[in-house]
């Protein structure tokens, strides 16, 4: 038999899970991220100021929280069709050689 490689469909599987666990934290990220940014007692009388300051940063911020969910998000998928298409492809190459033992 040639050098091949076995692919556990199941594993994969599994780890788009825990992609999507860690995407779905960055939900969480970015929720504390705007509650923050839209109350202004988060940091109290002496430090008000820097609620303005921090303004323009949440936003960038936001934009790469949302950059790196939508990727993970993308991995996940990735990872959830690459398992399907070796299943797929190992159920199609066992009915080959199946039907190839039928023949007379």
């Amino acid at each position: 038999m040639g050098n091949g490689y076995v692919v556990n469909a199941e594993q994969l599987r599994a780890h788009a899970s825990k992609v999507e666990q860690i995407r779905a934290r960055f939900d969480a990220v970015k929720g504390a991220s705007a509650h923050i940014q839209q109350n202004d007692q988060a940091y109290g009388l002496l430090c008000g100021w820097i609620a303005g300051i921090l303004e323009g940063r949440h936003a960038r911020q936001d934009e790469l929280i949302d950059f790196v969910a939508e990727n993970l998000s993308l991995a996940a998928e990735s990872l959830r069709a690459a398992a399907d298409l070796y299943e797929s492809r190992d159920r199609e190459h066992a009915d080959l050689i199946q039907s190839a033992g039928e023949l007379p």
